[in-house]
């Protein structure tokens, strides 16, 4: 790392730090003061703990730039994600994000997973609802939608049947097709759509070392090399991830992989 180039902290992949323990992050940030940082990336379902005066969105505030990948999937509230807020109020929380980010540019909204799965011959997902999620979205100048589909782990897989739904996969055929509509749709709103390690389709970096250089307000540059340890599609550049998956996230998302 050279003299121009800061850490990069994301916080978190691997579980949602904002949203389940805004405490332990306010506490692991002071490890990195923000003269050693250029960009703290957030990772949330939640924003909510970061909004409105609370203590975490102080401490952001003192780092010169925060990004943010906000998840609204539509499904909250529901059998698959109980524990988040119904999108409704997810969307609502844009207004003040913006604020804390200062900029759509450092948003991006995250359709992630596209979810299909049958109960006693009811089906239900959430493809229908990218199209309206993203006509809600769009007019706040968020460009950025970042989708990937339901990766069906056995533990996924044992852990919805137990709560008595059977996952449907998609073809390769059927993402395909899905893919269409949705980047027709989003283009008619002016939002670029991205696949989150997905194969078939073109890799993407949501941690984008030359994205997030161009975007600092200072002009700071950060690592643009290639992050290791991530799956083979990801396309990320370096970033040191301050979360634990022993930091058990408790939103009780059925389809979450990191869950045991």
């Amino acid at each position: 790392m050279t003299v121009t180039e800061r850490l990069v902290l994301s916080a978190s992949r691997r579980t949602d730090l904002v949203g389940c323990y805004p405490e332990i992050l306010i506490e692991r940030l002071k490890k990195y003061p923000p003269d050693l940082v250029h960009t703290v990336v957030i990772w949330t379902k939640n924003p909510a703990n970061m909004l409105g005066g609370k203590p975490l969105g102080a401490a952001l505030r003192e780092y010169r730039q925060l990004y943010v990948h906000f998840t609204i999937t539509g499904m909250g509230g529901g059998d698959f994600e109980p524990n988040i807020p119904p999108w409704e109020e997810s969307v609502a929380m844009l207004e003040p994000l913006l604020e804390l980010a200062k900029t759509p540019e450092r948003i991006s909204w995250r359709f992630d997973p596209i979810l299909e799965a049958e109960r006693d011959g009811e089906r239900a997902g959430n493809r229908e609802l990218f199209f309206i999620l993203a006509r809600k979205i769009a007019p706040w100048g968020i460009r950025k939608c970042r989708m990937s589909w339901v990766s069906p782990y056995r533990k996924v897989v044992a852990r919805m049947r137990r709560s008595g739904w059977r996952l449907i996969a998609q073809t390769e055929e059927e993402k395909k097709a899905q893919a269409r509509a949705f980047e027709t749709a989003a283009g008619n709103l002016g939002m670029v759509i991205s696949y989150c390690s997905m194969e078939g389709f073109p890799t993407s970096s949501c941690i984008d070392g030359e994205f997030l250089s161009r975007l600092h307000p200072d002009g700071l540059h950060c690592s643009q090399e290639k992050a290791k340890g991530q799956r083979k599609l990801c396309g990320c550049t370096k970033s040191l991830d301050i979360g634990w998956y022993t930091d058990r996230c408790q939103h009780g998302c059925l389809y979450c992989y990191a869950l045991p």
